[in-house]
Formats: structure tokens, sequence, C-alpha cells
């Protein structure tokens, strides 16, 4: 694994999640070798077992436990999105948003895929980003209906603009003038009606 390098060309590559499942799993073990070795270092140094933990922490330990959390997720979510068991009219959607946040995540790791020579292409980068942005065009009609997935209902969440239907200015609207005293006048409207009289107001110097 950790002699693989990124395989996609183009963006139209990094649109299949199995690459972002790759990546990570490449990512995994090269922060795992580099921990490692980090660990090691700091011990022959002649430092305790709780300092050198704590001395390769940044940059090594840390961000070996933060990718294998994000490799966890993605490689969860691509493998339940390509299941037999899930239903044929929901696979596509899944996968659109499995490698969404698959690449999302990856791109806060591009300095370390760069170091470790997995990225060999100066463009590796531009086409994770570009293919962020299409997928966020892709799934922008069905996104009312993911967050539905896992939002709170309506009446729970209490949001003219975050309900279910999508119409963000009626539902404001509406709440607007639902308010008490909506269209009434203010209490302190007569201050804003006894102006002073032209020319009355003069300097005391």
């Amino acid at each position: 694994i950790i002699k693989s390098t990124f395989p996609a060309s183009s963006t139209q590559d990094c649109l299949d999640p199995k690459v972002a499942v790759d990546a990570y799993k490449w990512l995994t073990c090269y922060l795992l070798d580099q921990s490692s070795k980090r660990l090691s270092g700091e011990k022959s140094k002649g430092k305790d077992p709780f300092t050198a933990r704590n001395d390769s922490q940044v940059y090594y330990c840390r961000s070996l436990s933060i990718a294998f959390l994000e490799h966890t997720v993605v490689d969860r979510f691509y493998q339940q999105a390509v299941e037999d068991t899930t239903p044929a009219s929901l696979r596509p959607v899944l996968q659109k948003l499995c490698c969404l946040y698959g690449l999302w995540a990856l791109e806060k790791h591009c300095a370390t895929l760069y170091q470790g020579g997995y990225f060999t292409e100066a463009k590796s980068v531009a086409w994770i980003r570009d293919a962020i942005l299409q997928l966020c065009d892709q799934l922008k009609n069905d996104a009312v209906s993911l967050v539905d997935v896992i939002a709170p209902p309506d009446f729970i969440l209490n949001s003219p603009i975050g309900m279910s239907d999508g119409q963000i200015y009626k539902n404001l609207w509406t709440a607007m003038l639902s308010a008490p005293k909506v269209l009434e006048r203010p209490s302190w409207w007569r201050d804003f009606m006894d102006k002073p009289v032209l020319g009355s107001a003069k300097s005391k110097m």
C-alpha cells in the first residue's frame, strides 16, 4: 500500500469514491510508519516513554489518529453505499455523498500526501477541488432530502429558513407576520414625530 501513488489523472477520475478510500489507506499506513519512526527516535534520545509519546503527537500520532478515524468513516460509508442490500435508487446519491466527504476531508492532508510521494502530479489538488465543486453542484437538488434524513422535524428545528419544504423566503415572511404586534406602531413612535423647529437649536458658544 505504502508504495502506491495517486491513481487519478483527471477531475473525472476523482469522482469515483474508491479513489478517496485508497488514498486514506495509503495515508494511514504512511502516518503509522512515520509515527513509529518518530517515537523510536525520541526514545533513542533517552526520553522516558511518556515524554517520548508526548513529543511524537504533533504532525505524527495526532495526525495518524485523525486520518485513521476519517478512513474508517469513508471506508464504512463506501461499503454501505455499494452494498447489494442498499436500495438501487439510493446508491448513486450515497456514492456521491461518500465521495464528497472523502475528498473534502482528504484535501486537508494534501501536504502529507505530497511529502510522502503519494501525489506525483502538480494538478492532483486542483483535480480534487474541482471534483468537490462538481459534486456539490450535482447534489444540490438532493440537499433538502439528505438533510431531512438526519435533521430533526420542523417543529423541533423551529427555524423558518431550515424547514423541509425549502421555501426559505416564504417561511421567513410568514414567521415575520406571525410575530405579535408586528404590524402595529412601536411604543416610541411619537419620539420621531416631535421634530425640532428649524432654527430653534442655537449654539451656546
